[in-house]
Order: C-alpha cells, then sequence, then structure tokens
C-alpha cells in the first residue's frame, strides 16, 4: 500500500530540496524509535522537527503546517477507517463463535507447527489485492491456529508481511500491477520510448523483483527449516518451552481486549464464512465498478485496474460485511449490548495502531514536504558505470522507501528517474532498473518503522510493532544481500536470467548456512515435521 502525500506550503516558503538537511527529519524519527522503542513518541518529534525545519524554525508556521497535513491526512484518511471497521468486524466474528469454529476445524487438521504456519503463508497468494486487507484478514484468520501449535506473534507478523507486498507485487492483476502500469506508460511517454508497452515493461520486471522473489522463498525456508535468528530465535523458543507468545512486558498488543469478549454459544464455521465472503465479493465487485466508472474511453481490464481505489472498495464492503455480521448476531437472539460491546472493543483494540497509522501518515507528508525523495534522486547523475544502474538504483531506491515510509512515493519518484537515464545512454537497461526501483521499495517498506504495512502487519499478527520490526528485519537484510548479488551479476552481464540464477544460488547459500548454524544451536531435528 502506498503513502499518498499532498502538497502544503510552509509559511516562510523555505525549499530544502536538493540539501542533505532534508535527511534529518527522517533520520531523527528512525533512531528514536530503534532507540527508545517508543514509536508515538519518535514520530511525534519527527513531525515537529520536520514541521520547524520546513517553516525555518517559525512556531506559528510550523503550527499551521502541522496542521495542515492532519487535516489532509484525515481527508483522505480511508485506511485509518478501514482499519477500525476491520476491528469491529473482527471482534463480531469473534463473539459469534466463528473464529473458534474455524480454529477447531483447522486445529483439526493442522498437525504441527510447520502447518500451521503454512495455512498463513498460502492465504497471502489469495489475498492478493491489497496489503492492508492481506495482513488484517490473516492474522485474524490464522492467529488461533497458530497459538494453539505455539508459533510466537513475531514469527506470525514475519509471515504475513513477507507474503503480501511481495505477492501483491508481482501478480499481474493486482491494483498493484494497474497503478504501476499506468506510471510507467506515463515515464514511457515523456521519454519517447517505443521499444515496450506500459503493461508489457512491467510485466517484464516481475523477474528482475529479486528482492519480492527471495523474500517469498525465504519466508517458506524459514518455516520449513525452522530457521529462527537473532531476536526471533528467542521468541520462537519463548513460544514452545513456555507458551508466551509474545513480549507481555510491554503490555497488552493489538487485538488482545477480544479475548475478554464472551463467545456466544451456537457459533458455526459459517458465522466467519458469510461475512469474509461478503467483504471478499463486494470488495472485487465495488472496485471494478469504481474502475469502469473511472475509466475514459475504451474500458479494457488494465484500465480498471489503473482507475479503481481497492482501499475505498474495501471501506464500503468492511462497513456492509459489520451489517452483516451484526444482522446475523441479532438473528440469534444475541443481545444488543453484546454485539455493541464487540464492535467498540474491536475498534479500541485497534486504536493504538490506528495512531500510530495516522502519525506515519504525517510523517510521510513532512517528509515529502522536506524534498527527501528529490535529494536523493539527486544523487543519481548520467556518468555513471552503466553495470551499476541495477544495484545502486535498487540500493537508493531502498533507502528512499525506508525514510519516507512510502512505496508509491518512491515509485513516484525513482521510476522517472532510471527512465530517463537509460533512454539517454542505453535503454536496453530500461527493465533491470525498473525492476530494481520496485524490488528496492518493497525492501524499504519492509524494513521501515514508518511504513503503514508494517504497523499492519504488527496488527494482524497481535505482536507490537518495534517486536515485529527487530524480527523481521534481519531476514529483509538477508533478502536483500541476495538481492544485490543478482543486481550486480545483472548489470555486469546484462542477462536477466544469469542475474536471477545467481540470486537463487545466493540464497540457497545463504539458506544452508543459516540451517547448519542453527543445527549447530539445537542439535539435530531442526527441521519442520510435514
Amino acid at each position: 500500500m502506498g503513502t499518498k502525500c499532498v502538497a502544503i506550503k510552509t509559511k516562510r516558503g523555505i525549499n530544502l530540496e536538493g540539501t542533505i538537511l532534508s535527511l534529518l527529519p527522517p533520520v531523527i524519527t528512525i533512531a528514536l524509535t530503534i532507540l527508545t522503542k517508543r514509536i508515538v513518541l519518535s514520530l511525534g518529534v519527527g513531525i515537529l522537527f520536520g514541521a520547524l525545519t520546513a517553516n525555518s524554525w517559525n512556531i506559528t508556521g510550523s503550527a499551521g503546517t502541522i496542521w495542515e497535513i492532519a487535516l489532509s491526512v484525515l481527508g483522505e484518511g480511508w485506511i485509518l477507517l478501514l482499519v477500525l471497521l476491520i476491528g469491529a468486524l473482527n471482534a463480531l466474528i469473534y463473539i459469534s463463535g466463528g473464529v473458534k469454529s474455524f480454529a477447531e476445524w483447522a486445529i483439526k487438521r493442522v498437525k504441527t507447527p510447520f502447518q500451521a504456519q503454512l495455512v498463513a503463508l498460502v492465504l497471502g497468494f489469495f489475498c492478493f489485492f491489497d496489503d492492508a486487507f492481506s495482513c488484517l484478514f490473516r492474522g485474524s484468520l490464522v492467529r488461533p491456529v497458530t497459538d494453539e501449535h505455539k508459533v510466537s506473534r513475531s514469527k506470525l507478523a514475519y509471515l504475513l508481511h513477507s507474503t503480501s507486498a511481495p505477492v501483491i507485487i508481482i501478480t499481474p492483476f493486482s491494483a498493484w500491477a494497474g497503478f504501476i502500469a499506468a506510471l510507467i506508460g506515463t515515464i514511457l511517454i515523456d521519454n519517447n520510448i517505443t521499444e515496450y508497452g506500459a503493461y508489457q515493461t512491467y510485466l517484464m520486471t516481475i523477474p528482475t523483483n529479486y528482492y519480492a522473489i527471495t523474500t517469498i522463498l525465504l519466508v517458506f525456508a524459514v518455516a520449513y527449516f525452522k530457521l529462527n535468528i537473532g531476536q526471533m530465535k528467542r521468541d520462537e523458543k519463548r513460544a514452545s518451552e513456555e507458551g508466551i507468545l509474545f513480549d507481555t512486558s510491554r503490555g497488552v498488543v493489538p487485538g488482545q481486549e477480544e479475548g475478554a469478549l464472551k463467545v456466544q454459544p451456537g457459533g458455526r464455521l459459517r458465522d466467519l464464512v458469510i461475512p469474509v465472503v461478503t467483504l471478499v465479493g463486494l470488495t472485487l465487485i465495488f472496485a471494478t465498478y469504481m474502475g469502469i466508472v473511472n475509466t475514459e474511453g475504451t474500458i479494457t481490464p488494465l484500465q480498471v485496474l489503473m482507475n479503481t481505489d481497492v482501499i475505498l472498495a474495501l471501506v464500503y464492503s468492511a462497513v456492509i460485511a459489520v451489517g452483516v455480521a451484526i444482522i446475523s448476531l441479532f438473528s440469534r437472539k444475541i443481545a444488543g449490548n453484546e454485539v455493541a460491546k464487540a464492535v467498540g472493543s474491536g475498534m479500541k483494540a485497534v486504536l493504538p495502531s490506528v495512531t500510530i497509522l495516522f502519525l506515519a501518515l504525517m510523517t510521510a507528508n513532512v517528509i515529502s514536504l522536506l524534498g527527501v525523495g528529490q535529494y536523493l534522486a539527486s544523487l543519481i547523475n548520467n556518468n555513471m558505470s552503466l553495470a551499476w544502474l541495477p544495484v545502486i538504483f535498487f540500493v537508493l531506491s531502498a533507502f528512499m522507501s525506508f525514510s519516507m515510509g512510502s512505496t508509491f512515493g518512491t515509485f513516484g519518484l525513482m521510476l522517472p528517474i532510471g527512465a530517463e537515464i537509460v533512454a539517454i545512454i542505453d535503454v536496453t537497461y530500461l527493465i533491470p532498473v525498473f525492476g530494481a526501483v520496485l524490488a528496492g521499495c518493497i525492501f524499504g517498506e519492509h524494513s521501515s518503522p514508518l511504513s503503514d504495512t508494517t504497523i499492519l502487519a504488527s496488527i494482524g499478527g497481535g505482536v507490537h510493532m518495534m517486536d515485529h520490526l527487530l524480527t523481521q528485519m534481519p531476514y529483509a537484510i538477508i533478502s536483500s544481500v541476495v538481492s544485490i548479488v543478482g543486481y550486480v551479476t545483472l548489470g555486469f552481464t546484462k542477462s536477466i536470467t544469469v542475474g536471477f540464477i545467481a540470486t537463487l544460488v545466493m540464497l540457497i547459500v545463504m539458506i544452508f548456512l543459516l540451517f547448519r548454524a542453527n543445527n549447530r544451536t539445537v542439535g539435530k531435528g531442526s527441521g519442520a515435521t510435514v
């Protein structure tokens, strides 16, 4: 999911674009987040410092900027409403007994921790239309099953996050595909590149998106071979030996309030299936309708994907799904106060995460205002060796996405720059450079505390955001190192196939080394039981 940034004018009109000072607010925010582990405080400081910097330390002007940004985020804050609605829906399904029925059904069939993790992973390939829905829906559905098999919440959040955006960005019929193809189409026209079509270009970038591919392969290997490293190893050991699934010293985690709700008797699997099918089915219908209505001229599947709004479609569908769940409960003579309590409790459970998400969106707007992307993009020039282009675009896009917490914002900045350079020097590098940009954006999003998907994966996994971030980071770094090897190989050989093979070989080597290191620690029998 990309963060949309709005244009806000500072009172003093100071332009920091093209200066290294624009990096200070995101660097301070990220550093404070890591050092203090207090994400709300860190985001607040980053927003304040960014506004003061943009307004030359004018307090009145800074206050005005913060107010304008807050209003703009709330005005476009459908994702905030969606999270609240999903929280309410989860609680309603919980008290209906639907989640309990699914858990009982799945537990009879899922016999091992690996199989429990596999359920979460496989479902990711069926939630390809939006990463927010993918994280929130799968988390609430699978959590009782992974809890039963003592899979730590940190591991669950990692499984959810690694099969959300990486799956969606390489799925040709996702909303992301439409957005990227539309952006590419404009870029190709602007640079007079006629060798490729827009959608054709996007499809050709899929095998060069080394980070997305290696992340998906790695997460399956981690689940199967129990490749737990760093804090993930500690969390998994605590879960398996003590039955403690998350760090209780940090307090209640998102979604835990639902445990205080009373599950009503007589619940059946259909109490889960009907609201979920309503949500998914209506989302597809609304998204298709919006895409058709917003398309001028010839209506094609690509045009529908480019012109739809999946988040808004999800909001409409979630409202109706909540209504369906409430009607179902009333039909079973469930008291109105119990239903109201569930709705309030569900929203309360995700409210801390909604606050963090709101501040993260504000931070993204402040960073956009300061011109962080423009400064980082200015570091690229037309005089560099062509062989290094893919890896340089991967690293710079990753850092930009990490700093901004925005994948779509980075797409919009880096793809045009890449096209401009290759159009002048050698257009055959267009596909490798575009693939590297898309891959770098996903790596940055996976690693950033400012990313909305990081927050949503934490909600879905039922774990504190910092615990998720610290346990996922080593795996994200492994995939990025593997990808860098692939992009260097691709750049020097000019062969997508050779680069892909080099990436896979490096990934296999890393998995082997991790497996061997784990065997030294825990002895034989570290592989999963199928």
